[in-house]
């Protein structure tokens, strides 16, 4: 619900002052009263109804509103049901993003806005604070990021538990990891032994073939790859390889300097 009034179109804030502060007693009269507009008890707010994204589903949420002042604060209330009555979410989380905050995609169904806004000028020397329009929406368009031949042993993490960092901005939905055709990995025979012989003894390569396996782990930041062998035995020992990748998710957002989500 809005904290002001409406008038000619526009909620405006009301004001700090009371009848009681334009009595005689302050020296007020009729003659010096030219003005309805008084001390704007800010920040003016509004809260938006609930916008139903249809389905429960990652949502970029982004803003739009036209203020003569600047957005101060927009907390995003979300959920993935509502009451019966379709007036309020049920058990609802929040977030709350300031000017120059990023701002991550929300995975749920339903969303409301509020919005709280001050002055343009820190100051408070700028223009009244009003709000002639406001538009929010949900964006769920994806875009995808490719990795091609990535060395896992050049990732940080460990053997077996490789980190992947997407370094474009975007919320992961869905990767897709494809490792290159086995190959053989070489290893000192089990039968050498150090000889101070003449002839010599020699390093006997042997070859073991090379199946690698990758499973994802995406509730960690950044995303775990868990890389394994699987050998024709069904052991599951942990290894590097050669790999590619495809990631598609919802890229981030930030809050601009007027207080506005923009992707």
């Amino acid at each position: 619900m809005p904290a002001g009034f409406y008038k000619e179109g526009l909620l405006q804030p009301y004001s700090t002052e009371t009848w009681a502060d334009y009595g005689d007693s302050v020296g007020y009269t009729w003659d010096n009263f030219t003005s309805w507009n008084g001390t704007p008890d800010l920040p003016l707010t509004f809260d938006t109804g609930i916008v139903d994204g249809e389905k429960i589903d990652q949502f970029l949420p982004l803003t739009e509103v036209t203020t003569t002042g600047q957005v101060t604060q927009v907390t995003i209330y979300y959920g993935n049901t509502v009451d019966s009555t379709g007036g309020a979410i049920d058990s609802e989380s929040s977030v709350t993003y300031t000017p120059g905050d990023s701002v991550n995609a929300i995975k749920a169904r339903y969303f409301r806005f509020s919005f709280s806004v001050g002055y343009l000028d820190s100051a408070g020397v700028s223009e009244r604070p009003v709000i002639s329009n406001i538009v929010t929406s949900l964006s769920n368009e994806k875009i995808t990021a490719t990795f091609d031949s990535i060395d896992s042993s050049t990732l940080g993490g460990s053997v077996g538990a490789r980190e992947l960092t997407v370094e474009d901005p975007i919320t992961v939905t869905s990767l897709t990891v494809t490792p290159h055709t086995p190959g053989q990995a070489l290893y000192v025979s089990n039968d050498y032994v150090a000889s101070d012989d003449s002839a010599g003894e020699i390093y006997v390569e042997e070859g073991i073939t090379v199946k690698p396996i990758i499973y994802i782990n995406k509730t960690t930041s950044p995303i775990t790859l868990n890389i394994y062998n699987f050998d024709t035995y069904g052991k599951n020992a942990p290894i590097d390889c050669t790999f590619d990748a495809m990631v598609q998710g919802l890229p981030n957002a930030i809050v601009d300097v007027t207080g506005n989500i923009r992707s």
